[in-house]
């Protein structure tokens, strides 16, 4: 597998990963409302198919790692490059600033399609309104995965903003660190390329961590820390070891000085076969007896597997592009971060909107999927070099149409 080369700071092949990531984010939630294994979602559509029960495991398998993982890549040399205070308070604007924003005048849209699937007839400012004093509740609350969407109706709720939160924690320790390191933690290991036996040591440690971690939480489970701090508390140990994998590749100069091992075909087995053992592990897992807990430790190795594997597999597909390909076009990383702050909520309201129709469910999954996809990318296109104003300006005029609608 050829190397990349970096333009202003960028690697293309990292840029491509993350908006394939957001992309997967985006899919899983389009097909979560016609899921037969969710039995919980913000729309209730009758609509359902074992199908998009697929797309839900390959997406929900991969997208959330592969996001931290490249997050923690660049995180070392802008750490190296504005120093300690810098770097905290340049992640406090890219990250809190659109989290806080974001989860006050945007998310709530969601808790109200939410409340008015459910029956409610309040409208839309007064429903926000009787949000607001959750803003004062900070104490650590803990919900099983049908507790948790019935709890974000009424509460201030990140939503799939969890993400800005829990990458600011991990870059907060990183910076910690730096603090005693100093100048040795941002520095690149010469000589040191991407084997076969490194993958297999942080599938194996990562993977671990993973399965010991649904001995203590359910994988469903969600914990609630103030208004902006919402997690799935199993699922954090993979996360963890995904933005530490960011940082070793990273330091060892892979996908830049060293290329990662293995080709097309390999990555694309080991994809296929790690998927049916995450899939099987799970089920045996969810059967209980004697060996669930062997079977919970199972899962969380092929599920890091399949992770692995698939970052693997679109590294090596995404290397094989020319220079005129769209995956290699400067932006990618501004256009995927557009799309993953702002799809959520239209997404929703169109879901909402779709359950009467009588539309096939493969058209409702690909309307939902191409419509906000589309219009977040077309909005950010449309601002160019003022993207900044994207988030505000969608935000702002998503609200008052909502003031206007459900009065």
């Amino acid at each position: 597998m050829k190397t990349q080369t970096a333009f202003h700071g960028r690697i293309a092949t990292l840029d491509g990963l993350r908006l394939v990531g957001v992309l997967a984010v985006v899919a899983l939630h389009a097909g979560v409302a016609y899921s037969t294994v969710v039995p919980w979602w913000y729309v209730s559509d009758p609509a359902r198919s074992r199908l998009i029960d697929i797309l839900l495991s390959v997406a929900d398998g991969f997208a959330m790692p592969l996001l931290f993982a490249v997050s923690g890549y660049f995180a070392l040399p802008s750490l190296r490059r504005r120093g300690v205070a810098g770097f905290v308070v340049g992640k406090a604007w890219r990250l809190l600033v659109p989290l806080i924003g974001l989860t006050l005048f945007y998310c709530p849209v969601i808790a109200y399609v939410d409340y008015r699937d459910k029956g409610g007839t309040e409208g839309f400012f007064a429903h926000w309104l009787a949000m607001l004093p959750s803003l004062a509740d900070w104490r650590w609350l803990y919900f099983s995965g049908m507790q948790a969407p019935a709890a974000a109706r009424d509460l201030v709720w990140p939503y799939h903003l969890w993400y800005l939160a829990l990458l600011f924690l991990f870059c907060l320790g990183l910076a910690a660190v730096g603090c005693v390191a100093g100048s040795v933690l941002a520095r690149r290991i010469e000589g040191s390329g991407a084997g076969w036996g490194r993958f297999a040591v942080l599938a194996l440690v990562v993977g671990v961590a993973a399965g010991l971690g649904q001995f203590f939480w359910s994988d469903a489970a969600w914990v609630r820390l103030g208004p902006f701090l919402a997690f799935q508390p199993a699922r954090v140990p993979q996360y963890i070891g995904f933005f530490l994998l960011g940082l070793v590749a990273w330091k060892h100069g892979w996908f830049v000085k060293h290329a990662l091992p293995g080709c097309l075909w390999v990555w694309s087995l080991g994809t296929v076969v790690l998927l049916v053992a995450m899939v099987a592990s799970r089920v045996a897992a969810l059967a209980g007896g004697l060996l669930a807990g062997g079977f919970l430790v199972a899962h969380g190795l092929a599920r890091t597997g399949f992770a692995l594997a698939v970052m693997g597999l679109l590294a090596a597909a995404l290397a094989r592009t020319g220079p005129q390909s769209l995956w290699q076009r400067p932006g990618l990383d501004a256009a995927s971060f557009d799309l993953y702050l702002l799809h959520f909520p239209l997404l929703i309201v169109l879901q909402y909107a779709l359950v009467t129709t009588g539309l096939p469910i493969i058209a409702k999954v690909g309307l939902c999927f191409l419509v906000p996809t589309a219009a977040c990318l077309g909005v950010g296109r449309l601002f160019g070099r003022r993207r900044r104003l994207t988030m505000p300006v969608v935000a702002g005029v998503v609200f008052l149409v909502c003031l206007v609608v459900w009065r």
